[in-house]
């Protein structure tokens, strides 16, 4: 059923296997290619039983990369979405890639508003597959198609819940990367809410991964995301983080309410410059009678600013300003509407005829005492404790603080900052509001003169902070590996153990690094020894995972002085990279200069000179990475200075110096 009552009909398309169009009627051949369109009568895999277990239904819809099917557990009897890859794509290394990492993303996520990933492996046959919930809903896509737009007070409940689950995803530093309302699934609860989840990660980003291979990935399909919803940090493939999302979120929240989207051109090229350069219409004058408050107008602003630090910094800002503008200014939360409700007293006989005025004065003073009371009495979610009025409070006295500061009002800026000091003391968010308020207490310090000690004081608590997030961070970590390290009883227990280990090794190797600046040894020691021990159980030895653990591992020893230990797990690097140098030959490159340059600090310079001249053949084959050349010209530099061969070694240092020139001209 729809929204209005009215019964939603179902008809399942036919798909082109070749150019994965999709068609409705009575069309038997594809118009692009003549091929035969595949649907329910003869379509491979539909009536099979597939991987055992499961008995495929129906399509339920494809893409550029995938089909996905609706199938039946045979033993559970429960619905599930099966995702498998195009029958052309199979061999494709780079789309294989694509769909593991979709996997792992979906996989290393918990959360009521992210779709779930219950099963992922490859079928003896060879067929790549995930197993996902089947969502009896419509897109948010096809609900703006079908209403024209959304109107505020629906779309408000949309909006906090796609926060939800976007904040879980960049908790464990997941970048969705293609934020649209076709990846917002909406279904009906129920007591009559609706309920959303987050699809399709195909694309999504690994913080921590490397950026030359994540723009590989993102070659197939999709190449740049979706240019209407992209934003201008990511229209210009420049790095992205949480707050490319936020932007995606303002562009969504503005079609969602409009009906239209912020910016769109004629061609993706256009649309793209536009993100970059152009202000999207007001939606005052796109949509004059959708009665928008100015309060929700300002949020999507600022989601949609152009300067990533101008934004929302995380998407939990985005969620707390929302539920402020429901509980408060519009005073419509349901829940306490339930809860004011059910403490009225039964009527026992016929009541009086009350006034329509009373009644309505009545419920909006019932309304604004419950909205009050979720506002200043809720200690919000587990993971981030505080009331919402407090956090708005410390929102607006940093917003304060950010002017006073631009003034060059030092004094009043202090005053502000100690305010809002005492606000972020008070929140259970890992101290994060905390460290975000004593950063601006320190900026505002190495500012203004005579203030030193109070500097350094303030560093000092930010450092002891840090490091106390640090260790609790690899605490969590290791809890986590002990987990995944752990027996289990199926294949598909072990391919969600494997899956769940490796999304979360960009974080390891980032909280090893942190732990190694902060000169904790024995923390980054233990974390890195039992994170390479599973990374050898779950994916192998030769593994690249395995080997950038490794090389984090050998960095650590040398750090302790522990140099016996450093080079075999050096001499492991090169060799899984080594057999993986055709799609990773610049991290091979980088290892093996680094192998060499530890055996020029060892003086084992029989060791050394093949392998720095190895790297440096290799270096010169790279295009489009000075860096990795210098690097390998100044060990062979410094090799040459340490055996005598002077002229050598200064033809070198010339070609890096000229090398420098020219990337400094860029």
């Amino acid at each position: 059923m729809t929204d209005d009552g009215t019964k939603k009909v179902s008809i399942e398309k036919k798909y082109c296997p070749q150019c994965f169009q999709q068609y409705e009627g009575l069309i038997e051949n594809c118009p692009q290619d003549q091929t035969v369109l595949r649907g329910p009568k003869n379509d491979p895999w539909i009536g099979k039983t597939f991987a055992d277990r499961y008995v495929i239904e129906s399509v339920l819809g494809l893409g550029g990369m995938s089909v996905v099917y609706k199938a039946k557990h045979k033993l559970m009897g429960r619905i599930v979405a099966i995702k498998m890859l195009h029958n052309v794509l199979k061999q494709d290394v780079t789309a294989l890639e694509r769909f593991k990492l979709e996997a792992q993303a979906c996989s290393s996520l918990n959360h009521p508003n992210v779709i779930t990933v219950y099963d992922f492996g490859v079928t003896p046959d060879g067929e790549p597959f995930f197993v996902m919930d089947c969502l009896e809903g419509e897109s948010l896509k096809d609900l703006i198609d079908r209403k024209g737009r959304i109107p505020y007070d629906r779309a408000l409940s949309i909006f906090k819940q796609i926060c939800e689950g976007l904040e879980a995803a960049h908790k464990v530093g997941i970048v969705h990367r293609d934020l649209k309302p076709a990846n917002v699934i909406v279904t009906k609860q129920d007591d009559g809410s609706e309920h959303v989840r987050l699809v399709d990660f195909g694309i999504a980003k690994m913080v921590k991964q490397d950026s030359k291979n994540q723009q590989h990935l993102t070659k197939t399909g999709e190449v740049f995301g979706s240019p209407i919803y992209m934003s201008p940090e990511q229209c210009l493939g420049r790095n992205i983080d949480a707050r490319s999302d936020i932007y995606a979120l303002g562009c969504l929240m503005y079609e969602t309410l409009s009906g239209v989207p912020p910016f769109l051109g004629d061609g993706f090229l256009e649309t793209m410059n536009m993100h970059v350069g152009d202000k999207a219409r007001p939606l005052a004058e796109v949509v004059p009678d959708a009665n928008v408050p100015a309060e929700l107008v300002d949020i999507i602003n600022r989601c949609m600013e152009k300067d990533p630090g101008a934004r929302f910094q995380n998407v939990g800002e985005v969620r707390d300003t929302l539920v402020y503008i429901t509980t408060v200014l519009l005073g419509s939360s349901r829940t306490h509407i339930s809860s004011i409700s059910a403490a009225l007293p039964p009527v026992a006989s016929a009541p009086k005829k009350i006034p329509l005025a009373t009644i309505i004065a009545s419920v909006s003073a019932l309304l604004l005492v419950g909205g009050v009371s979720f506002l200043v009495f809720w200690p919000g979610p587990d993971d981030d404790r505080g009331t919402i009025l407090n956090k708005v409070i410390w929102q607006v006295t940093m917003a304060d603080v950010d002017k006073l500061l631009a003034k060059n009002n030092y004094p009043e800026a202090e005053q502000k900052l100690v305010s809002a000091e005492a606000k972020a003391r008070s929140f259970g968010d890992k101290r994060a509001r905390l460290m975000a308020t004593l950063k601006t207490k320190s900026d505002l310090y190495d500012s203004w003169e005579g203030h030193a000690e109070a500097l350094e004081k303030t560093n000092l608590e930010m450092a002891e902070i840090e490091s106390s997030r640090v260790s609790s961070d690899a605490k969590i970590l290791t809890k986590m590996l002990d987990e995944v390290a752990a027996p289990t009883n199926s294949a598909v227990q072990e391919s969600q153990s494997q899956l769940r280990f490796e999304a979360q090794i960009p974080r390891i190797l980032s909280t090893a690094s942190k732990l190694a600046g902060r000169s904790m040894c024995t923390e980054e020691y233990a974390l890195l020894t039992k994170a390479l021990s599973v990374s050898k159980q779950k994916l192998g030895k030769d593994s690249v995972q395995t080997a950038k653990l490794s090389l984090e591992l050998a960095d650590c020893y040398s750090d302790q002085r522990r140099y016996e230990q450093v080079r075999p797990l050096l001499v492991e690097a090169v060799e899984a990279y080594r057999s993986k140098s055709d799609t990773h030959k610049v991290d091979f490159v980088r290892a093996l200069a680094k192998l060499g340059q530890f055996d020029v600090d060892r003086t084992d310079f029989a060791k050394a000179g093949p392998e720095l001249d190895e790297a440096l053949k290799a270096a010169r084959t790279l295009k489009g990475n000075p860096d990795v050349l210098i690097l390998c010209l100044r060990s062979n530099r410094d090799f040459l200075s340490q055996t005598g061969k002077k002229a050598e070694a200064e033809a070198l240092r010339n070609e890096v110096e000229s090398l420098e020139k020219h990337a400094g001209k860029r």
